[in-house]
């Protein structure tokens, strides 16, 4: 064939491809508009549904008097103000932790780098629910370890401790935002270049007046994006709040939605839930728009250029000692502290302060007990195969997704992006509950019986996790020529081969990742399954710790929690090392 033949067989292969009748679109663009549309809309209207019941729903019945239900409580008002200063005091804590830690490793000759960048990453594997709860255990004012060792062993009057208040729920959420943002924040230290701060050091600049005038403002665009992302991840979490803040009835509104419909002896009322995450969507909404316009304008920013350049690192002296205590400390805080707290109260007959008495004690009584009951077997069959379809199908859905958008010329592939990013906007406990409307219309006037089931959580958490799966493989296939798919096919190879051959390993790395993700975040988030599951059978873990930790479990919590971190953290590192190690392979073996 010669060069002009092969160019003419491409141009034919294009306009072939072009004219073709591509049906699953359709049924992509179908899937993704109604669970992302319908849910929203069964929101809306049951905010506006005077039915005592979602089962109830009726067009008939439509009305304001939720609202005015809503906006005439005073506790609404209290609402805006302790999930104003939650929100912002557990992001401003854990950026600047993050970005501490960003610093230090990135621009600094702070010894054991390897071991900062594999640790701080790590902590993900301590879910929310648990370090909220292992927390309880240190610093409750009646039970908590570190108060007694506090007033015991060194004297201190009363309960120096109390994690029971607004400032306890930002720290330990603060602690829980320090990875996600760590990790956004060192790609933008390391294609900083230093020759901008070199050039005001040489200018007699003090290292302070550097950081404040060059290095923070280059970063502004990128700190601002961070800053507003992990500020609406603290906006719609609700592990914390629930574990610290419920009992000492603080509520934000995430666990105000879940006060309203569990509340003990009374009926719950779900047109007002539905109406308060009404305003809650709108808050997240505001947020999702700033981020938006905060990544748009990034490029006036642009601090990379085609010129080599090698960081510059600061010697911190002997400073760099105190660095790494600050690593260790955060470090202890947010994992090993948490999951040796919950280690010893899974070996404890009975909750106890440590004491050399009490580790003479431990026995393995907890772990025969959690293994011994006839629910944990349901539980943990649940669980896994609702991380298994999860994971599985948010990788399938927003790999298709994004192939549309960014392969096809299908005529709906820029609203299709837009419909699979409006997820991001809608808080997880809203998004259950608008599911639960939704299924359970379904169940009713569909006859498709799937509401409480592990089907259900599936669906919702899928949707939920769509904005970042399409995000994340937007990305990928974009640094995928077209030309390697038009050859692979111009040479007889059929779509799926070429997808197998060409897109699967490419994407492999971009794959795993997305699957760790969703595996973390599916078992992490207790929001949805709270909302969607009816009936023990269809229990999952986040359900069943919740359960047990309400009712005084604190042994079986510690054995299922240990076991769940343990897990995690080897299922991470095995699924990254098969997946990247075989992405790197890859790229070195090159196109030959």
């Amino acid at each position: 064939m010669t060069a002009t033949q092969a160019v003419g067989a491409v141009r034919d292969f294009a306009v072939k491809r072009a004219g073709q009748v591509v049906w699953w679109h359709w049924i992509v663009f179908t899937i993704v508009a109604v669970f992302v549309i319908t849910p929203v809309i069964m929101l809306v209207l049951g905010s506006f549904s005077q039915a005592s019941l979602p089962a109830d729903f009726s067009l008939n019945e439509l009305g304001w008097d939720n609202y005015i239900d809503v906006w005439t409580d005073p506790t609404t008002y209290s609402l805006f103000t302790n999930t104003f200063y939650y929100v912002t005091g557990a992001t401003a804590f854990g950026i600047t932790m993050a970005a501490a830690l960003a610093w230090l490793v990135e621009r600094t000759n702070i010894p054991g780098k390897i071991w900062i960048y594999a640790g701080v990453p790590m902590t993900l594997a301590m879910p929310g629910l648990l370090q909220a709860m292992a927390w309880v255990l240190l610093g409750s004012p009646r039970i908590g370890f570190l108060n007694q060792f506090l007033i015991e062993v060194l004297g201190i009057p009363m309960n120096p401790i109390n994690i029971y208040t607004l400032e306890g729920m930002m720290f330990v959420e603060g602690l829980r935002l320090v990875p996600t943002a760590f990790l956004m924040l060192v790609p933008l230290l390391r294609s900083m270049d230093p020759s901008l701060e070199e050039a005001a050091f040489m200018s007699g600049a003090h290292p302070r007046s550097t950081l404040r005038k060059v290095t923070l403002k280059l970063m502004l665009p990128g700190l601002l994006a961070v800053t507003i992302y992990n500020g609406m991840t603290a906006l719609e979490v609700f592990e914390v709040p629930g574990i610290l803040g419920l009992p000492s009835g603080i509520y934000v509104f995430s666990t105000k939605i879940y006060a309203i419909l569990h509340s003990v002896g009374e009926e719950p009322v779900y047109g007002q839930a539905n109406a308060l995450g009404i305003i809650y969507v709108f808050i997240a909404i505001i947020a999702t728009y700033l981020y938006s316009r905060v990544i748009a304008k990034s490029e006036r920013f642009t601090i990379i250029t085609g010129k080599g350049y090698r960081p510059r690192e600061l010697d911190l002296g002997r400073w760099k000692w105190l660095g790494v205590g600050a690593v260790v400390i955060f470090l202890t805080a947010s994992i090993f502290l948490p999951f040796l707290v919950l280690l010893y109260v899974s070996l404890t007959p009975f909750l106890q302060v440590p004491s050399w008495e009490a580790f003479e004690n431990l026995t393995l009584a907890n772990y025969y007990d959690v293994f011994n009951t006839d629910l944990i077997g349901t539980v943990m069959w649940n669980t896994t195969v609702m991380v298994l379809l999860t994971s599985t199908a948010t990788v399938v859905l927003s790999f298709l997704v994004s192939l549309i958008v960014v392969r096809s010329k299908f005529w709906g592939r820029k609203f299709l992006d837009q419909l699979a990013f409006m997820p991001h906007a809608i808080p997880g406990i809203v998004m259950g509950l608008a599911f639960l409307w939704l299924f359970l219309q379904m169940d009713i006037h569909g006859g498709i019986p799937i509401h409480g089931g592990i089907i259900a959580m599936t669906i919702a958490f899928t949707i939920g996790f769509l904005s970042y799966g399409t995000r994340s493989m937007n990305a990928a296939i974009l640094q995928i020529h077209k030309e390697l798919e038009e050859a692979a096919q111009v040479s007889g190879a059929p779509h799926w081969r070429t997808m197998w051959r060409i897109f699967y390993p490419l994407l492999l790395p971009t794959i795993v990742g997305l699957w760790i993700w969703c595996m973390l975040h599916a078992v992490r988030h207790a929001s949805v399954p709270l909302i969607l599951y009816d009936g023990a059978e269809n229990r999952v873990l986040a359900v069943l710790i919740w359960r047990m930790w309400d009712e005084g479990e604190v042994g079986g919590v510690g054995v299922i929690g240990v076991l769940l971190i343990v897990a995690l953290m080897i299922i991470t590192l095995g699924l990254r090392l098969m997946g990247f190690g075989r992405g790197a392979k890859i790229q070195q073996a090159g196109p030959g």
